[in-house]
């Protein structure tokens, strides 16, 4: 009879215990997964955000292209064994 009475404590007790617990794993399981969905948002935005500046340094510069400059002598562009060369 001792065994019956143990059986019969532990169902009543799971009947009174298991609608709060079933209560708190679906807020947790829910909370969980809102909370994961707002980090996920949020590497998203820092990801986009660090690809962008990524991307915005690798972007020539605006500035245009130096120009030639002009031959020091008016003469024309320096020929070789005239002097000033070395080799």
């Amino acid at each position: 009879m001792s065994a019956f009475r143990l059986a019969r404590y532990f169902v009543a007790l799971m009947g009174v215990w298991s609608a709060p617990m079933l209560i708190g794993i679906a807020l947790g399981v829910g909370l969980s997964t809102w909370q994961l969905t707002e980090e996920a948002e949020f590497f998203e935005e820092i990801f986009t955000r660090s690809m962008q500046s990524v991307v915005e340094s690798c972007t020539a510069p605006t500035d245009p292209p130096p120009s030639r400059s002009p031959p020091a002598s008016g003469t024309g562009p320096p020929v070789a064994g005239d002097g000033g060369d070395t080799g």
